[in-house]
């Protein structure tokens, strides 16, 4: 007797289940589904290239070697100061507060420097248009405690003025 009463409240709680189940499917089958955006990569125009303005190039901890998206934004600063002869670029290099204040200092300026000569590498930015300066980790973004990892402070700021 106890078997069929639990097999009954099982087949009553399993048709609760679908007829749920059903609902819902009927409810979203009115809805409409937004336009599906197709994922490839295009070329930037006139339009979408970046004038004056600030941008950064973001670093792994310690490291001073810049990253493919740093390059995408190196090569974008360029394309503008390529653009229009007269933007000058301040280039501003940061740590977080991971290693003593000296290191952070010279990866700082290492981080700068690093930026400065992409920004030539690409052959549309001279030398003389480009200021290089470093404040290690005097001038954070995020603050943070000593020793503290911040992906968010360890930067080149660009500036395109």
């Amino acid at each position: 007797m106890k078997e069929t009463a639990m097999n009954t409240t099982f087949k009553s709680a399993r048709t609760l289940v679908l007829v749920g189940s059903l609902a819902v499917l009927t409810a979203c089958a009115g809805m409409e589904t937004p336009p599906q955006t197709a994922n490839t990569a295009v070329s930037p125009t006139p339009m979408q290239i970046p004038g004056a303005g600030w941008y950064q190039v973001m670093f792994d901890t310690a490291h001073s070697d810049i990253n493919a998206s740093g390059q995408v934004v190196v090569r974008s600063v360029a394309t503008a100061l390529q653009r229009d002869p007269n933007l000058r670029v301040t280039v501003i290099g940061k740590t977080d507060r991971v290693g003593t204040e000296a290191a952070n200092a010279a990866l700082s300026e290492k981080r700068a420097g690093r930026v400065r000569d992409a920004l030539i590498a690409t052959g549309m930015v001279q030398s003389s248009r480009i200021e290089v300066r470093w404040l290690g980790e005097g001038r954070q973004d995020v603050l943070t405690a000593d020793d503290v990892a911040e992906q968010r402070n360890r930067v080149v700021d660009i500036t395109v003025q």
